[in-house]
């Protein structure tokens, strides 16, 4: 009995580790033979940015969805958190333009997980789930920020319960 039980332990710690996959979506023509497929992920997560505390939320929601196409509109609601160990991405606006999911300022912490990207013609589906932690003794934000394609025209936001679709302009 005992053994079982280990035996069951082990099988769902594995498949608890496996829950935090994020998607990679590539074409979605089948492949011929010989033929190889460029990997390149639609949505690339960018590190070592903060959301500035100058992002207005609407009251009746806890969270922002952005998307961003120039450096000044980026600057305006992000800035560099940099540290002696991370390193900070740059953005090519030439080539991409950025999404972000923003959580209101809260005393809990709140990590942001992409769990699925469709790219359909020019139009973007971004699922993710908001996981809430531990309470801190300060207000912190949550924030999902990734690079998208240019060429890109909208991006429909969806969580287990909410839809938000951006019209990129």
């Amino acid at each position: 009995m005992g053994n079982k039980f280990l035996l069951f332990t082990v099988v769902l710690a594995l498949l608890c580790s496996c829950v935090d996959v994020i998607a990679e979506t590539t074409s979605l023509e089948p492949v011929k033979e010989g033929e190889t497929i460029d990997r390149k992920q639609i949505v690339e997560k960018l590190n070592g940015y903060f959301a500035k505390n100058t992002v207005k939320f609407d009251d009746n929601y806890d969270f922002k969805h952005i998307v961003v196409t120039n450096q000044k509109d980026f600057d305006k609601y992000f800035g560099i958190a940099k540290t002696m160990n991370n390193q900070v991405d740059k953005v090519n606006f030439a080539e991409n333009s950025v999404i972000a999911i923003i959580t209101k300022p809260a005393n809990i912490s709140r990590k942001i997980d992409l769990i699925y990207c469709e790219l359909k013609d020019d139009r973007l589906l971004i699922k993710y789930h908001i996981r809430e932690g531990s309470k801190n003794t300060y207000a912190a934000t949550g924030l999902y920020l990734a690079t998208i394609p240019r060429n890109v025209v909208q991006v429909k936001f969806q969580s287990r319960y909410n839809v938000g679709i951006v019209d990129v302009k």
